[in-house]
């Protein structure tokens, strides 16, 4: 007997398992009046006539693959309001982490914490994602800046795998800035050391390529090494400037770029001819006052898009996914179908994660998210739009 059946007035997804660029990032299916059958976690069918027999049937006005949030910086440890005071007043990110501030600040509150600690002021933020309809979230480590802290926060991440309903998918960024106390090269080395260790944890790297964190050349040292051990690779790129990050990105075949407010024309080809993902996140660009990322350029271009949060204490404290995708729409200049297609199965082609979710298909995970009084046009005009239920892997969490 089918376990579940989600009755949708309207269904709306992308399809397939591959990523979509221009075009076809606004190409999604829209279906009237389906039936949704879930068995062991996985649809099994979709179909115009209600199943004869079932033991659970849930209705609903929209119904769209859950969200998939590919770049936030979970788990961190206390807030950073006076950031947020100083940039208000005008203070710039650079200034602040120049100034030992910014995301110093968290790293000395991660050190100091314990693993009980990171676990418990995280989990509330993945529990507050999944009723918002984020299903997949991808977590860093990026705290803790030395072997003991960097891998305090993987095993974390490992404990909240766990414990949550998500999937969750896991990246190493130690190389988010060069602690004190230690040249650049010097920490770039201590950084492949660790390499051996983290894979135990991941199969992601990341690296912040930018002025005041990451030269060009020392990033290319790291991510090479990283590559030999078959890890893949992520570049926080052409966020604060432009020094030739999204380019590096594009020449190692990165698995992503990600913020690209500062990215220039000939990156741009180089994505769409590598087949880097651009992983945009516009609540960054807002938190910082800054400008936003050449959305329309890079689809135009033919580069896959994804959107994520960023979630993070200073650059992006946001939680919601419709104000991402309100973001997305107002600023970036997107279509409520390129953002879902972005936000759904081309963030999932960044996780690795395609061939399972990221869609509501036939054979894929039963990853749903349900509204009543809602069109696709809805999510991004309403700022704060609660799901009725989210399905996670055949799942319902009723809100």
């Amino acid at each position: 007997m089918i376990q579940l059946v989600v009755a949708a007035e309207k269904l709306c997804t992308p399809k397939g398992s591959s990523p979509k660029s221009g075009q076809e990032m606004s190409r999604v299916e829209l279906l009237d009046r389906v039936y949704i059958s879930i068995e062991d976690g996985k649809i099994i069918d979709i179909s115009t006539s209600k199943p004869k027999s079932f033991v659970r049937l849930v209705e609903a006005d929209l119904v769209v693959p859950g969200f998939v949030d590919c770049h936030t910086h979970i788990p961190f440890y206390g807030f950073r309001e006076n950031d947020f005071l100083k940039r208000v007043g005008g203070a710039t990110y650079l200034q602040l982490h120049s100034s030992g501030g910014g995301l110093f600040d968290t790293v000395e509150r991660v050190r100091k914490a314990s693993e009980s600690d990171l676990l418990t002021f995280n989990l509330r933020f993945l529990k507050e994602l999944l009723k918002k309809g984020v299903t997949t979230v991808e977590c860093k480590s990026g705290y803790g800046l030395d072997r003991e802290n960097e891998l305090k926060q993987l095993n974390v991440i490992d404990k909240l795998s766990k414990i949550v309903p998500q999937d969750i998918v896991s990246t190493f960024l130690g190389a988010h800035a060069v602690p004190k106390g230690l040249s650049e090269s010097e920490y770039v080395d201590q950084l492949i050391d660790m390499l051996d260790e983290v894979k135990n944890y991941t199969s992601f790297v990341d690296i912040f390529c930018e002025v005041g964190a990451f030269s060009v050349e020392s990033a290319r040292t790291f991510l090479m090494k990283a590559q030999e051990k078959g890890f893949k690779l992520r570049v926080h790129a052409d966020e604060i400037s432009n020094i030739g990050a999204s380019r590096l990105a594009a020449e190692l075949k990165a698995v992503s770029a990600d913020h690209l407010l500062k990215i220039d024309d000939d990156a741009i080809q180089a994505l769409a001819e590598s087949g880097t993902i651009a992983v945009l996140m516009p609540s960054t660009s807002f938190h910082l006052n800054e400008t936003y990322a050449p959305a329309r350029k890079l689809i135009e271009s033919n580069v896959f898009v994804a959107i994520a949060s960023d979630f993070n204490p200073g650059s992006s404290p946001t939680l919601e996914p419709t104000f991402v995708m309100h973001l997305a729409v107002r600023h970036l200049k997107m279509s409520p179908e390129e953002v879902l297609t972005a936000f759904t199965l081309n963030a999932a082609c960044v996780l690795n994660l395609s061939d399972r979710l990221g869609t509501v298909e036939v054979g894929k995970q039963a990853d749903l998210v349900l509204y009543d009084d809602a069109s696709l046009l809805t999510l991004p005009y309403m700022i704060g739009l609660s799901p009725k239920a989210v399905v996670k892997r055949g799942q319902v969490f009723e809100n």
